[in-house]
């Protein structure tokens, strides 16, 4: 059976877990107002804010990860679920923890998404910029990060 303290540490990992996604659905928000006002000083600054959290939370889910093999499960979804509703039935809040942390990791997808499309708008706009100050000069050629020629 599981031991009493391990289920009380995965615990306190999955409320410590949840707190970095707030934290980081919160900087995605800002990342997202940046985007949209064309602030991208405040980009540049969230940007390192950003990749801290997302080292956090890659050690999460490795901790997460060792524990389910510890408990003897496997990473799918089904097996997470059935032992998950196993453990309610002696811990209710373990469960709630566990689809606070699902609902919070759906939110920062959607903001990630939302951010790419952002970019990608923006991207383009700039690519039909240079484009049409490519056609006004003539022929100056301009050149991409690898030293190509685009445009």
């Amino acid at each position: 059976m599981f031991l009493q303290q391990d289920i009380a540490r995965f615990m306190n990992e999955l409320k410590a877990e949840s707190n970095s996604l707030r934290t980081f659905i919160e900087i995605l928000k800002k990342e997202e107002s940046a985007l949209i006002e064309g602030k991208l000083e405040d980009i540049d600054y969230l940007t390192s804010d950003k990749t801290k959290l997302i080292r956090e939370l890659i050690q999460s889910d490795d901790q997460r990860n060792v524990f389910f093999h510890k408990m003897g499960l496997s990473l799918d979804r089904k097996s997470i679920d059935y032992w998950l509703n196993e453990l309610a039935e002696q811990n209710s809040e373990i469960k709630a923890l566990w689809k606070e942390l699902l609902n919070l990791a759906k939110t920062a997808q959607q903001f990630t998404h939302s951010n790419g499309l952002i970019i990608a708008n923006r991207l383009q706009h700039n690519q039909r910029s240079l484009a049409t100050l490519y056609s006004a000069v003539g022929n100056a050629a301009l050149y991409g990060p690898k030293g190509q020629t685009y445009i």
